[in-house]
Order: structure tokens, then C-alpha cells, then sequence
């Protein structure tokens, strides 16, 4: 599968990071999770699928065929990539740390290669490390 993963994201555009790759070889399918500092579009997702479909990189590890998705994360879908932490400067965050039982909710502030900076509700900033986070989601209001 690292050979795959590695064809993949050659095919990925330089404007958007490759996130994950979800391969089912006991149900044929196949899941590529893309993101970019730009909201990913149909037509997008649309041309990397196609460019994967038909470059028969799939073939090897799916002879019989496979169901293709490409797709960018939820917005209940953990960041993980520095881009992402980027493009949602100034949202609220719930940030987990390692080894803490309740969360950090945060306003995101600033973004390193590192890590990123936060205010709380009363006005103190935190500095968090990526290697420190156990999951970061954004704090969704209804």
C-alpha cells in the first residue's frame, strides 16, 4: 500500500496536501482525503479522480475494478495538517494535548511549521506543539 500511497500523491496538485489514503481491498474501494489552504471543489476532486483512475495505479492492488472517492475532510474531521490549522485562523478550536483529559478551547490565532497559538475565552494565549496534539477539531456552532 506505501507504493500506492506514494503514486497517489503524485497525483496530487501542488496547491493541495495529501491527507490520507482509505484502501477496503475486501469491498473494492478506495478513499483519498485531500486539503488545501483553499476549500477543495467538485472539479477538483473530480480531475485527481480521474487522473488516478486512469494512470491504472489502482489496478495492481484492485484487478477486478474499484470504487474511487476522492474528497476533502468533514468539518468534524480532525486537523492534522499545518494548512488546515491555516486556513481556519480566527475559528474556535477544541484542542486535546496529550495526556489531558479535558480540552483547550481555543480562538486559533497563529500558525507556525511547528505548531500553533491560541486565546482562550479569558483572554490567555497557548502555545501548542503539533507533536503534542491528540486531536484538534473545529468547535462547530449551530
Amino acid at each position: 500500500m506505501d507504493t500506492l500511497k506514494q503514486k497517489i500523491v503524485a497525483a496530487i496538485p501542488d496547491h493541495l496536501v495529501f491527507l490520507d489514503l482509505v484502501a477496503d481491498k475486501h469491498n473494492s474501494r478506495v478513499k483519498i482525503i485531500v486539503d488545501g489552504a483553499q476549500a477543495v471543489d467538485l472539479q477538483t476532486t473530480t480531475s485527481i479522480a480521474r487522473e488516478v483512475r486512469n494512470s491504472e495505479m489502482l489496478a495492481e492492488d484492485f484487478p477486478n475494478g474499484v470504487q474511487l472517492e476522492v474528497t476533502s475532510p468533514g468539518i468534524d474531521a480532525p486537523l492534522v495538517h499545518p494548512v488546515q490549522y491555516e486556513k481556519n485562523i480566527g475559528r474556535t478550536l477544541k484542542v486535546f494535548t496529550l495526556g489531558e483529559s479535558e480540552p483547550a478551547i481555543i480562538k486559533l490565532i497563529r500558525v507556525t511549521d511547528f505548531g500553533f497559538e491560541g486565546k482562550t475565552s479569558s483572554g490567555e494565549t497557548i502555545a501548542f506543539k503539533y507533536d503534542q496534539i491528540e486531536s484538534a477539531k473545529l468547535e462547530i456552532k449551530f
